[in-house]
């Protein structure tokens, strides 16, 4: 089976046609029903086959037989993000030409399709994904239908993370196709986790996170179990299920723990998150000691720079930390990085900001009810949407026009 399938890829490969390859050897037809597994293929026309074509036949077939290792080994140094067993691998299965023309070809190119993700080339993994979905749709093992599911919720999940422009549900509803009974990658729970947390469900975040951090404990994945952890700690804030204190030193040892595995992303996380906390409590000069120590662990070319230079900004201008100023510096500066990163979500959130620190009220309040607040609708930005619905809200109220307060307090309720 295995012989046929490499037979055939080197034939096309060296560009013999199947009369030139079976040339005294055996016939076309015959040649033909063994390239489509009709008839089995002897030892010695395999061995005169292979001398025609320049090949050693048995270190082919070594090589065909460690696919299914290598794939499964690539997938579980993925999920570990062992980025040296990563590209180890990735050289072997280069050296596998015909994995191409083989029974594993849609896994690989799956597993391809995730490593592009792992290394943020959204545009090569669509590219792979869409692949896939055109030209093997139709004949998909159970197994690969629900592994493509996982891979475009991943990419769904990437493409929030690269440009906050898409509908945050989006991966929810991919990942609630997959077969669960069927499909054991239990590295999903962490990512139905976070497609959860982006979609506003917190008690969904937590089930999940907690299953996924039981899978990563028991694995050793210890950064991944950090990015659970993490999720866990969010709805335990949301849910006020320990005092702040208790909050605080959770985010320092989870620090702590980022420190002596070297996970400096997952650091710069939970340092921007412990800054939110502190925001949202009012303690603005804190919030804003720990969103720019994130800030400086992050990669200024990347959408999270933008997004904590969005808290960052905020937090200044909430607390007054910064002359007016350097406050309209800020916010120009954010606009032009919005600009940048094509996010059209912070381009619109540093308008308001820019708005607010000129005192604008009639324009600030006419840009939240006519840009802003559809715009979070759209994408689905719950967080946003509630944030700035609020402010809208009470300056409905404030002027009197019950009338809009009424009907945007609906369109709350329907979210």
């Amino acid at each position: 089976m295995f012989e046929r399938e490499i037979i055939k890829y080197y034939r096309k490969e060296k560009g013999f046609s199947q009369d030139e390859l079976c040339e005294g050897i055996c016939s076309k037809s015959h040649l033909s029903r063994i390239e489509s597994g009709r008839v089995s293929l002897s030892s010695k026309i395999l061995a005169l086959l292979s001398e025609r074509l320049g090949i050693d036949i048995n270190e082919k077939l070594n090589s065909y037989h460690m696919i299914e290792n290598y794939l499964e080994e690539l997938k579980n140094a993925l999920i570990m993000h062992n980025s040296n067993k990563v590209d180890e691998i990735i050289q072997k299965l280069e050296q596998i030409p015909f994995i191409s023309s083989s029974q594993y070809v849609v896994r690989n190119l799956l597993i391809l399709a995730r490593y592009y993700l792992w290394k943020n080339n959204l545009k090569q993994s669509l590219k792979i994904i869409n692949s896939v979905e055109r030209k093997y749709s139709e004949n998909l093992s159970e197994y690969e239908k629900n592994f493509l599911l996982h891979i475009k919720a991943i990419y769904y999940l990437s493409i929030y993370r690269s440009t906050t422009s898409v509908d945050l549900r989006a991966a929810v509803g991919i990942l609630n196709q997959i077969n669960l009974k069927e499909y054991k990658n239990k590295e999903v729970y962490y990512h139905f986790a976070l497609a959860y947390h982006y979609a506003g469900e917190n008690l969904l975040v937590y089930i999940n996170a907690k299953k996924a951090l039981h899978y990563f404990n028991a694995t050793h994945n210890y950064v991944q179990s950090i990015n659970a952890q993490i999720l866990i700690l969010i709805q335990y804030e949301k849910e006020q299920e320990m005092s702040f204190v208790k909050i605080v030193e959770k985010y320092k040892d989870l620090i702590w723990n980022c420190d002596s595995v070297g996970a400096s992303n997952q650091k710069a996380i939970l340092l921007n998150n412990l800054g939110i906390s502190y925001f949202k409590r009012g303690d603005f000069e804190n919030a804003a000691h720990y969103i720019e120590r994130s800030l400086q662990l992050t990669d200024k070319t990347s959408v999270y720079y933008l997004r904590r230079y969005y808290n960052y900004t905020e937090t200044c201008l909430e607390g007054r930390l910064l002359p007016k100023d350097e406050l309209l510096e800020l916010t120009n500066e954010g606009i032009k990085l919005a600009e940048k990163n094509n996010s059209s979500i912070h381009i619109t959130l540093f308008k308001l900001l820019k708005l607010c620190c000129e005192n604008n009220q009639i324009q600030y309040y006419q840009y939240l009810n006519d840009i802003a607040i559809p715009h979070f609708k759209l994408t689905n930005n719950i967080s946003y949407y509630n944030q700035y619905g609020k402010k809208l809200y009470k300056h409905l109220i404030a002027n009197k026009q019950y009338k809009k307060a009424i009907e945007l307090e609906c369109e709350f309720r329907s979210l």
